[in-house]
This record gives structure tokens, C-alpha cells and sequence, in this order.
């Protein structure tokens, strides 16, 4: 696969649609689709890609929100905002492009599995990939890079026009992504809300629907490590490893899964993956 970016169709490319004999319809096989989503993230990492702002024009574009609408200019702004940050070596803009691009395949395989989500709503989700981890810095208090993303990002967004619907749906998504939440019974965002999260969203509770949204955003979130290949999973691995300043210790991948992935995906589209995840989590505990 070559590493082009800005063509209309990646999503397609990425899911077969152009292939022969393929309907929209149709589930793709996980394991070639993991293959796949791998190799284009390994281009990107050989020619130190993609830009991000260039990215998100064409992820907007893919999900059909309307290049003028205030969410639009907020997921655009966010991108700037990261690519101009940076980052670290897990926690960069090349993450956030993975979880952007993941997060926009999740929505075409919950198309297809008969749950589309609206553009408006795809809006919401892909602001919130794009700057969900800016400015983040590690080994702070619970809550706290999330709290400074959602700052960050509510600014933005506030800028570009959104609403304040939109601006507390966006910042709930990205509070969502604090790693203790994902395994809380309801997902990141399930009744009743995690009392610091509720306390950061001024909210006792959060709409279903939001609640959806955020299992795919947490399961985009994790995808790049725990649901392509073994390969790749090492990879991310690496990027952490280095983020850290050391290797992984004994045990440590055991954890990781056991303490921050869980048993499977939350998101029925995550759950395409589900046989890519359990692959990686035996080649990636027998490891260790």
C-alpha cells in the first residue's frame, strides 16, 4: 500500500470496497483488514507521515460533514493545534492521525453492521480523536492531561462557532479516553457517571447515544496497539517504551491487558477485531 493520504477513497481502500465482488455491506475478513490498516500506518511511519491538518480534510470529507460547519473548523483547528505540538513517541499527532483514521473505519463497519452513526455525530468523534491527547504529559493525577485536552479543545471549538451541545458532547468524549474508565461496567461514560468525570463535565449523567460514541472512541483509541497485528502491536510497544525512558517489565503486558484493554472490544464494530485482539494478547503475554 503507498502512502497517500489525501485521496477520497482510503477508507475504501482500507475496507476492500473497491475490490471486485465487495458491497458495502459485507463485513471484511479482520485479519486482512488488520494487515492492511498496519501497512498503512508502517508507511506512514517510514515517511514520517501524514500531515495532520491534510489528514483531517480528508477524514471530513470521508464522513461526509460539511467542510463549512463549525465542527469542521474545530477538527481542523485541533489538528493544527497537534501537529504544531508535536508530541511524544507514543502520544503524538502520528497517534492521533491512527485514531482519527480508526476511528473512521469503526463507523463504516458499524454502517455496515446496521447502526450508522449520523455525520453530525461522526463530527463530534472525529474532534475529539484529533485532540484528545494534546499536550499530554505522563505520569500526572487521573483525569489531568484529559481535563487539559478538553480545555484545549473546548476553546477551539467555542472559536470555530460549535455550540455548547456540541462543545460538553465533545469535551465528554474526550474525558472518556482516561484509561480507568474503559473498563467500568457501561464503558467510559455509563451510568453513573465516574464522580470525577462527572465533576469535570458539571453532568450527572451522559446520553446514550454519547455513550456510544464513546466506546468507539476508546476502542480507536486502542486499535493501533491491541487490534491490527502482533507486529505492530510491538511497534506501539517500542513507542512507549521510549515515551517511558525504559523497557517494559515482566508482568507489565500482562497488565496492560488485564487493567487497561479488558476482555474484548467495547464497540460492536470494535469487536470486528476481536480475533486480531486475542492473537496479539497471547503472542504479547507469552512474550514476556
Amino acid at each position: 500500500m503507498d502512502s497517500a493520504i489525501v485521496e477520497p477513497d482510503l477508507i475504501a481502500r482500507l475496507l476492500d470496497t473497491r475490490k471486485p465482488g465487495v458491497t458495502q455491506a459485507m463485513l471484511p475478513d479482520p485479519a486482512r483488514l488488520g494487515r492492511r490498516m498496519a501497512a498503512l500506518y508502517a508507511d506512514w511511519d517510514r515517511a514520517r507521515q501524514p500531515d495532520l491538518p491534510t489528514l483531517a480534510v480528508g477524514l471530513l470529507r470521508s464522513n461526509g460533514i460539511p467542510p463549512d460547519a463549525p465542527l469542521a473548523g474545530a477538527c481542523l483547528a485541533a489538528a493544527q493545534a497537534v501537529a504544531a505540538w508535536g508530541g511524544l513517541p507514543y502520544h503524538s499527532a502520528t497517534h492521533h492521525a491512527e485514531v482519527a483514521t480508526n476511528a473512521t473505519v469503526l463507523l463504516e463497519l458499524a454502517a455496515r453492521q446496521g447502526q450508522p452513526v449520523s455525520s453530525h455525530a461522526r463530527a463530534l468523534l472525529l474532534a475529539a480523536c484529533l485532540g484528545h491527547d494534546l499536550h499530554y504529559q505522563p505520569n500526572v493525577p487521573r483525569f489531568a492531561a484529559e481535563h487539559v485536552a478538553a480545555e484545549a479543545l473546548d476553546a477551539m471549538a467555542a472559536a470555530a462557532g460549535c455550540d455548547a451541545a456540541d462543545r460538553q458532547a465533545i469535551r465528554a468524549l474526550v474525558i472518556a479516553t482516561e484509561p480507568g474508565l474503559r473498563l467500568r461496567q457501561g464503558g467510559p461514560l455509563g451510568a453513573p457517571l465516574d464522580p470525577t468525570a462527572a465533576t469535570l463535565l458539571d453532568a450527572p449523567a451522559i446520553d446514550p447515544a454519547l455513550a456510544a460514541l464513546a466506546e468507539i472512541l476508546s476502542d480507536a483509541d486502542l486499535l493501533s496497539s491491541v487490534g491490527l497485528t502482533a507486529g505492530w502491536y510491538r511497534v506501539q510497544q517500542q513507542r512507549l517504551e521510549r515515551e517511558a525512558g525504559r523497557p517494559y517489565e515482566t508482568g507489565e503486558s500482562e497488565r496492560f491487558f488485564s487493567d487497561i484493554v479488558g476482555p474484548d472490544f467495547l464497540s460492536a464494530p470494535g469487536r470486528v477485531f476481536s480475533g486480531n485482539l486475542a492473537v496479539i494478547r497471547r503472542t504479547a503475554c507469552a512474550a514476556r
